[in-house]
């Protein structure tokens, strides 16, 4: 090869490094600038799918969580196993997380609130973070207060307390008790952001819990984890939007039957357990139908729905009782609201 092209081919080289470097650089000044802080204070409610599935692993979606963000406040609710890093990637402002609130203690609901503590002080929370929950709220602060110990204090020593603020590193427990079942109990009120906890049936998960947030005459319910009860149409009524939780019974049923002639009784027998304390699809629709609900969105969906005819069988029967809007949820799936005269 003659000096020239070799010359040529340095020129080449160096461009292409010069240019990789570029690439590298603005990907970094995009990921440094991608969180949503601009919903924080823009007057409007909006409402994230953090995680829409319930506790059955699958490539589709992660563990139960929804975010709600409006009035300055970022508010999580439940915090199921992976929705910290799916709270990340759908660039939700961590840094300025206010509170987390739970609906229950089973894992698929809690899994994740070690982590969500982790990454929100990590990316600049200024303020231990607040956690809401039924009794018992307490002792699930303290175990992973105790778990993510060591790792918090090797954090302050390696990158300072300028950095990693101690005051900062810890959750609150915030425990409530919600009176009669048709009684909501006002257990957050901050910048017209409200939050009201009503009792659910997940028996035997007791306490259980749904919320009812409102903001500049918005209304949005999740129901938590509940069987169909009567009073769930009382504390959605008139919503904007209905997260429910759905189990297709129709799924789980056949999931039992092949557990059980595949000799595999430990699986049948769970999934035979289960449907007690779920709903179905059309069960979510009648609640959201009478609450008069302008959208219903399902979420904690279980079993995980990856194919078309799946999805068929899950909301089957929906459109014959519910006549307002329908999502199936998807992770990050996103709805923002207007303010209402």
């Amino acid at each position: 090869m003659s000096k020239r092209m070799i010359s040529v081919w340095v020129c080449i080289f160096g461009f292409l490094m010069v240019s990789c470097q570029s690439m590298i650089e603005n990907q970094v000044i995009n990921g440094l600038n991608r969180q949503h802080t601009e919903w924080l204070n823009d007057g409007k409610l909006h409402v994230i799918l953090v995680g829409s599935g319930g506790p059955f692993n699958n490539t589709e979606r992660v563990s139960t969580s929804t975010a709600i963000i409006a009035g300055g406040e970022f508010l999580v609710f439940d915090a199921g196993e992976g929705s910290a890093r799916s709270a990340d990637l759908n660039d939700l402002p961590l840094g300025q997380l206010s509170a987390v609130f739970l609906t229950h203690f089973h894992s698929d609901h809690i899994a994740d609130l070690g982590e969500l503590n982790f990454a929100s002080w990590v990316n600049g929370r200024t303020k231990n973070l607040d956690v809401y929950g039924p009794i018992g709220v307490d002792k699930v602060v303290k175990g992973f207060a105790q778990v993510y110990e060591e790792d918090t204090k090797y954090r302050v020593l390696h990158h300072g307390k300028d950095i990693m603020n101690p005051n900062s590193s810890l959750m609150v427990a915030k425990p409530f008790s919600t009176p009669d079942v048709k009684v909501a109990a006002l257990i957050f009120d901050r910048n017209g952001l409200k939050v009201w906890a009503f009792t659910v049936d997940h028996f035997p998960v007791e306490p259980a819990v749904g919320y009812r947030i409102e903001y500049k005459g918005n209304i949005v319910v999740l129901t938590g984890d509940t069987k169909k009860i009567e009073t769930l149409s009382f504390h959605a009524k008139g919503a904007d939007i209905l997260v429910s939780e759905a189990l297709s019974f129709k799924l789980v049923s056949r999931i039992e039957k092949v557990a059980r002639e595949n000799q595999r009784p430990r699986i049948a027998k769970i999934m035979k357990d289960i449907p007690d304390y779920h709903m179905t699809p059309v069960q979510a629709a009648e609640v959201a139908q009478k609450a008069g609900a302008k959208k219903l969105v399902f979420n904690h969906i279980a079993p995980p729905i990856t194919n078309f005819m799946a999805k068929r069988i899950f909301l089957d029967g929906v459109d014959d009782v519910f006549d307002g809007d329908l999502e199936l949820g998807k992770d990050g799936m996103t709805f923002v609201l207007d303010p209402k005269p």
